[in-house]
């Protein structure tokens, strides 16, 4: 099984991004976010007999369209003085072909598959942050049953998940063989407003450049399936009840799960002591700012709520009470940020994020990253052949970090769990994991 890459190229916006729009200063947020790259790849099947013929082109002018719009994306990152030169250098589009079927790839064993997914991604995950590296990747791949990959990183220094989906919605949308669609694509519009509302620090940028190489880790990533039957089974299990008759998610549900789980294997590791342990959670701000803002604002509009037991505190805690600490932590953090948010008060915003820069580097205490796609609408991207029959991320070279997407139904969710080895090993084999989650290792 072979993925060949045939051509390469960069794509311009289709009209020239106006001189007044030169420079794209970051905001705040931004500033915070590290220079690497966020993959995605959304699975299509077609049968349809000239799909190869027409799909590398079509592709590629509707980007160009939608280019247009995200004209940032078609720009580059200038390090020193964190502004985006939107000079239209274009985005990165790969076009491959693939010599087995679609089906063949979905069916194989987890580990084969996972091993093949860099293949279909067209850049390192680390590649970014440079001058010379364009802000968007894209790379389209067809499988000779006449389905097709479409694989893309995008810098995570202008865009969090939010930005990523409505770019892929516009550019779905232009894609789409109906010209009755400018109302729709009206939805997907970008709004970049954030960099003025919340003007960068004039710090130099501190953010960690990583490793310009191929990533090659030791830290194992597993999928873990929770179905929709076993989420309402953990529903069952935490009794919560608020004034407003919500009913516990089904992400804080999952990550409640792990939580415990985490906490039981990093106890059994240090001679059946339990250190502090801390959950660190990306939140989308959109709606949390008051009042609630468009889903189609774009830049990085993302902060980092942290749940923590302290030493010891673990052990007496059964799943209803780490729900309850992931409950309250984000209610927390809700109430803060929401006034912060409306009055500007930069030491509020940035408290998560020096706590999270903190507490990961910290040897003492046990640190979990968490980044929850669930409800984004990548699941639903018609790009003219239909939704998604599989999307998938890349492997990220990190350590107790966890990506959640929904599954193929929407009720359940697909827990991209990145340990070591030996952590790993221990977490298959726990009793809670066994007993909620599906996973079937490679044969």
């Amino acid at each position: 099984m072979e993925i060949i890459t045939n051509t390469s190229k960069l794509v311009k916006p289709a009209t020239p991004t106006p001189s007044n729009l030169r420079n794209y200063n970051v905001s705040f947020f931004d500033e915070q976010m590290p220079n690497m790259n966020v993959p995605l790849i959304l699975y299509y099947s077609t049968s349809e007999s000239d799909v190869h013929v027409n799909i590398f082109n079509h592709l590629e002018t509707s980007l160009a369209k939608t280019l247009t719009d995200f004209y940032p994306l078609a720009g580059r990152y200038m390090r020193d003085g964190s502004f985006i030169d939107c000079s239209d250098q274009g985005a990165l589009y790969v076009q491959a072909t693939a010599n087995f079927q679609l089906s063949e790839f979905l069916g194989l064993a987890w580990e084969l598959k996972f091993s093949m997914l860099r293949d279909l991604l067209p850049c390192e995950i680390a590649e970014a942050g440079e001058v010379d590296d364009p802000m968007l990747n894209i790379k389209v791949t067809t499988f000779e049953c006449g389905g097709f990959a479409i694989g893309m990183c995008s810098s995570h220094k202008i865009s969090d998940m939010s930005t990523t989906c409505t770019f892929i919605n516009n550019w779905a949308t232009r894609s789409q063989a109906s010209s009755n669609n400018a109302l729709e694509l009206e939805n997907y519009y970008p709004i970049f407003t954030v960099p003025r509302d919340f003007p960068k620090r004039e710090l130099n940028d501190l953010t960690p450049r990583l490793p310009r190489i191929s990533i090659v880790t030791n830290t194992p990533a597993r999928i873990f399936l929770f179905k929709g039957n076993a989420i309402s089974k953990l529903r069952e299990k935490v009794i919560f009840k608020d004034n407003k008759g919500h009913r516990p998610s089904k992400v804080q549900l999952v990550l409640a799960l792990l939580w415990k789980t985490f906490v039981g294997i990093d106890k059994a590791n240090n001679n059946g002591q339990s250190k502090a342990s801390f959950v660190s959670q990306g939140v989308n701000l959109r709606n949390k700012a008051v009042p609630k803002l468009p889903d189609n604002l774009c830049g990085n509009f993302v902060g980092v709520a942290v749940a923590q037991t302290d030493t010891c505190e673990g052990d007496n805690i059964d799943l209803q009470g780490f729900y309850m600490i992931l409950h309250d932590s984000l209610k927390k953090y809700d109430s803060n940020y929401a006034k912060a948010l409306t009055s500007g008060e930069y030491d509020v915003l940035m408290k998560s994020f020096l706590e999270y820069s903190q507490n990961i580097m910290n040897s003492d205490v046990n640190f979990y990253g968490v980044t929850s796609w669930c409800k984004f609408s990548f699941n639903k991207a018609d790009f003219g052949w239909g939704k998604p029959v599989w999307k998938s991320t890349g492997q990220f070279a990190a350590q107790n970090f966890v990506v959640m997407m929904d599954d193929q139904e929407g009720d359940g969710i697909e827990a991209w769990v990145h340990f070591d080895e030996k952590r790993m090993g221990q977490f298959e084999q726990d009793l809670d994991i066994k007993a909620y989650a599906i996973y079937t290792p490679s044969q």
